[in-house]
């Protein structure tokens, strides 16, 4: 990515993925004789909000569904679901056990690189550490780079 920002032929960058890279092709394009702009989506949060009213008739089919776009491309889809706002209901209770269910029965795939593995590693471990359950996990990709 470094390379062909710098490359004087490219006259404007589009990059998704992580706020690091991001900042670091930034910083690439801001130092060239010509700068020239980055478009980046970086560290999307992308809430879900479930709404009890909502939960009471369709918890089981939402929770599939969440469960499918939160492991779309092994979780690494800019697009992917960061955090669930909800009220405590029946309705949430039974969109947890679904949800559960459904992630247990999603086959982990191989994440992109290595280094996309460890950092997820990592945040899984902090999570581990503040009481989270640990259902499934990816593996390592061969590449250090991509």
């Amino acid at each position: 990515g470094a390379t062909l920002t710098a490359d004087p032929r490219i006259r404007a960058v589009a990059f998704t993925g992580s706020r690091a890279a991001g900042l670091a092709l930034m910083g690439v394009a801001a130092r060239r004789p010509e700068p020239i702009p980055v478009f980046a989506e970086m560290s999307s949060v992308n809430p879900v909000i479930l709404m009890p009213g909502v939960l009471g008739s369709s918890a089981e089919r939402l929770a599939r569904e969440f469960a499918a776009s939160l492991t779309q491309s092994v979780g690494q889809m800019c697009t992917n679901p960061g955090i669930i706002l909800a009220l405590h209901s029946p309705g949430l209770q039974t969109f947890l056990d679904a949800a559960r269910t459904a992630l247990a029965n999603i086959t982990p795939g191989v994440m992109l690189t290595a280094g996309i593995h460890r950092n997820y590693t990592q945040g899984v471990e902090h999570m581990l550490a503040h009481g989270a359950e640990l259902i499934a996990r990816g593996e390592a990709g061969d590449a250090e780079n991509c």
